[in-house]
């Protein structure tokens, strides 16, 4: 019964070269048993069924190495579109950065070769030159737009993302009446067109005396307890936690704060960072907010965005300049995610519950 066997495995991957040597073997089996047909038959059967088990696997492999071509056929297509889009978001910031330390007059016959010579004089004459008058009332300086941009980013991001933290935290943790409304209603405040509500709130803040003022402006915001994608994100990790660990808690004398502070919100923490990091960046970029309400306290995003349409008529500035302006810039939002980059990926929750 040996011969007739299928020495090959059914079910794991076997090389094509064994499987055609096994079919090779078995047809040879085939022929000296239909020597001897009616004696034999039972085994002919069996050598058939063997061969068309080969047959099938050899097929399958077939298929196997074609999709394995596609495969890498894909996988290399898909790495040089993202190594060519990496490229198309570094390559502006690095000539931006090229260009600041560029004289004016090489600028204009070297736009987009490497320095010959690094110059720091258009850093120094943007501290000089970005001035806003905001309104004919008041001349605001770099470091006064500089002041504004770290508050407001700030506070703005730690406000919203400690009401976002306690709302997400409370609506999935405990059960109440009125939970899934103001879970709703959160949502819908997602839902719901900035453009299409913006008349709206601009009535509504004038009405309330709160147009024009950052602080009141930040803490009544819309987004402060349902910052869009953020409370949804923190909503998920509160609740994929389990319960177990606020009980761990109350077994040792601890209350429900310290449930929140010791153990759930250690461990939310990564996920708080990664939005205050975007929602900072955002906020530190953020210049359409401050045109629209906030035009008497320009922040230095609004003011570089000035400063680059009236730059050459009235201070006569140029492209480097300009450039050197945008780069000073960055340096904070970069500064904030090398900084923040190591607590991203070191905390992690590997377990806390006593066995």
């Amino acid at each position: 019964m040996e011969e007739i066997d299928l020495r090959i495995s059914k079910y794991s991957r076997v090389p094509t070269k064994d499987v055609d040597n096994e079919i090779i073997r078995l047809e040879d089996v085939l022929y000296k048993l239909r020597q001897d047909p009616v004696e034999n038959e039972e085994k002919i059967e069996k050598v058939i069924e063997n061969i068309e088990i080969c047959k099938k696997k050899k097929g399958y492999n077939a298929k196997e190495k074609t999709r394995t071509v596609a495969d890498y056929i894909f996988r290399y297509l898909l790495w040089v579109f993202i190594l060519v889009y990496c490229l198309s978001l570094v390559i502006l910031p690095v000539w931006m950065i090229l260009t600041a330390f560029k004289d004016p007059l090489e600028f204009s016959t070297n736009q987009f070769g490497w320095p010959e010579q690094f110059n720091f004089d258009n850093f120094v004459n943007v501290f000089d030159k970005l001035k806003i008058e905001v309104l004919g009332k008041r001349t605001y300086t770099m470091w006064d737009m500089a002041l504004i941009s770290i508050v407001y980013s700030f506070s703005g991001t730690f406000v919203g993302v400690m009401f976002t933290t306690l709302m997400a935290y409370v609506l999935s943790k405990y059960r109440f009446f009125g939970r899934n409304l103001i879970y709703s209603i959160g949502i819908i405040i997602m839902i719901v067109p900035i453009i299409g509500s913006g008349p709206s709130a601009m009535m509504i803040r004038r009405a309330l005396g709160i147009y024009d003022n950052i602080f009141l402006s930040v803490i009544t915001g819309p987004s402060t307890c349902f910052s869009g994608l953020n409370f949804l994100l923190l909503y998920g990790a509160f609740k994929s936690l389990p319960w177990d660990y606020a009980e761990a808690v109350f077994v040792d004398g601890g209350g429900h704060w310290s449930a929140f502070l010791k153990m759930y919100l250690p461990m939310a923490l990564p996920t708080m960072t990664v939005i205050f990091v975007l929602g900072f960046l955002g906020s530190w970029n953020d210049y359409e907010s401050f045109m629209i309400w906030f035009p008497s306290t320009p922040n230095l995003a609004l003011g570089l965005y000035k400063f680059q349409g009236v730059s050459q008529a009235l201070y006569k500035s140029s492209v480097p300049e300009v450039m050197a302006g945008f780069t000073i810039v960055i340096i904070p939002t970069v500064t904030l995610y090398l900084l923040s980059q190591r607590l991203i990926l070191s905390k992690f929750t590997v377990g806390g519950l006593k066995g």
